[in-house]
């Protein structure tokens, strides 16, 4: 790349990205805030399917977010699984700036059944300009990439997932809405 066509990238990647980090510096001191959205308590479907797009399972899942302090806000889960059995889980959504003004952000989960969950994320500005979150995690034996937006439709407002995961040789495409049920 030439001088001039990298000029041109940062000037652009920077007129993309500074209406955001204007928006988040302006929503508040505590960094918490980029969570707002995500506040009560949430029911719905989440549902993986194959590469062939064959359905694989379909849990039932309730999510309540209720935010702590300055950088951290608590996730309750509970899952009902095909067969009927409850998993649950407790965790973190957690945001601290840093250096550049932006945010560094985690989730840690941890199951009744002995999973954790535990990605890093970022706040991105999505394909309809919204504010969106996207997890990531990564190790030998499991990859997952989710993107998550809250959307409103009418007087109702949806928690929507679309992910990929890697588990071992099986990748499985999946996707949650879950409706927002109290504040």
């Amino acid at each position: 790349m030439n001088q001039r066509t990298l000029l041109i990238f940062f000037v652009v990647l920077g007129l993309a990205v500074l209406p955001f980090l204007a928006w988040a510096a302006s929503s508040g001191s505590a960094p918490v805030v980029i969570f707002e959205e995500l506040e009560g308590t949430w029911d719905g479907d989440f549902v993986g399917y194959d590469e062939s797009g064959i359905e694989l399972y379909r849990i039932k899942v309730k999510q309540t977010y209720k935010t702590v302090d300055d950088n951290h806000q608590k996730v309750t889960i509970e899952d009902r699984m095909p067969d009927g059995a409850i998993v649950r889980g407790e965790g973190n959504n957690i945001a601290y700036r840093n250096a550049s003004g932006g945010f560094d952000i985690s989730c840690d989960v941890k199951k009744t059944n002995g999973d954790r969950v535990q990605h890093r994320g970022r706040l991105i500005k999505g394909p309809s300009g919204s504010k969106e979150f996207i997890w990531y995690s990564s190790s030998e034996d499991k990859t997952e990439t989710f993107r998550e937006e809250v959307i409103r439709e009418g007087e109702s407002t949806y928690y929507v997932i679309n992910g990929m995961g890697r588990y071992g040789d099986r990748l499985i495409l999946m996707a949650g809405r879950y409706k927002k049920v109290s504040e």
